[in-house]
């Protein structure tokens, strides 16, 4: 399969602006690449916010690619109008070679305390604690080496507890739903509005085992909540989860802050990740603003993961 690779730099101001529009039109999520500081040890994460971030997506090279470049070049110049973002860079790459890219700069990574993240094609022996997912992203958004899946990664480590019910909002790979369930999770629903990340996390999924306890479907928050064949993991069906983890852009953790927080069970823990700096205030307003209470922030470079908490029963609003 054919494939156009669609490609602009991006101030850090932008970033957020472009990743949700390259969402709406790109298929397989959205590619951040920000310079990292080659000093900072084995796996850098300290972000060079001085240097343009490079943002990818990719659309199949059929016969709607055209129209819809257009659409995405129309845009992209009104928001190059407020925002320093480069002309947008289009080139034709099969599958095969994309996938091969991703290989050769793809390797076996820690994050946080126990939790590696080993590509498929990669070797590795574990040690005795060691949490491994083994992941080969194919066209989907998801490796772990971004600052945002780090933090996401870092935050369910510290506050899953086992037995719990989780929902992955944006699933992209698989790569947190997987983290979820070697973690102890009962069980995960993994959601992706995108039929590409939903086909790479199936296959992730299963090359770890875990398809007892991760179920993915294609759709947003009302795939876990509406009749479109995705079965409830409590007993009561009642359309709650102990924690859910959306790692994916601020204006999209706004628009779904309700029914996310009507998801969450009494007590249940939200991760939201993806979040620049300058988007931070508005989120955490509007978190509350639902009714969620503030329990953490990470920082990475210019980005942001918000941990917030459903006050249990005995606690009121």
């Amino acid at each position: 399969m054919k494939w156009l690779e669609l490609c602009v730099e991006a101030d850090v101001e932008a970033i957020d602006s472009v990743s949700e529009l390259f969402s709406r039109y790109g298929h397989g999520g959205v590619s951040i690449e920000q310079p990292l500081d080659p000093d900072a040890g084995e796996f850098p994460t300290t972000v060079d916010s001085s240097k343009p971030a490079i943002v990818k997506t990719y659309l199949p090279l059929d016969e709607k690619a055209p129209e819809t470049q257009r659409q995405l070049e129309r845009e992209l110049w009104y928001l190059g109008l407020l925002r320093r973002i480069s002309p947008l860079q289009v080139r034709e790459i099969s599958e095969e070679d994309w996938s091969q890219a991703w290989k050769e700069h793809f390797n076996v990574h820690r994050v946080g305390r126990r939790i590696v993240i080993r590509p498929s094609w990669r070797e590795y022996t574990p040690l005795p604690d060691d949490i491994v997912v083994e992941l080969d992203p194919g066209m989907a958004f998801g490796t772990g080496l971004h600052p945002t899946t780090q933090m996401c990664l870092q935050t369910l480590e510290k506050y899953m507890q086992p037995g719990w019910t989780v929902l992955d909002l944006g699933t992209g790979s698989g790569i947190l739903a997987i983290a979820a369930a070697r973690l102890g999770a009962r069980h995960v629903l993994a959601v992706d509005t995108d039929p590409v990340a939903v086909e790479a996390a199936a296959a992730n999924i299963a090359s770890n085992g875990v398809q007892d306890v991760v179920k993915i479907s294609a759709g947003s928050v009302d795939a876990a909540t509406a009749g479109n064949g995705s079965k409830r993991p409590s007993p009561s069906d009642s359309a709650l989860f102990d924690l859910i983890v959306e790692n994916i852009v601020a204006d999209v953790i706004l628009s779904l802050a309700i029914p996310v927080a009507k998801s969450l069970t009494a007590g249940g823990v939200l991760i939201a990740g993806g979040i620049l700096d300058t988007r931070l205030p508005e989120v955490e307003a509007r978190l509350r603003q639902v009714g969620l209470a503030m329990q953490e922030i990470l920082e990475q470079g210019d980005w942001r993961t918000v941990v917030a908490r459903k006050p249990a029963q005995n606690e009121g609003s």
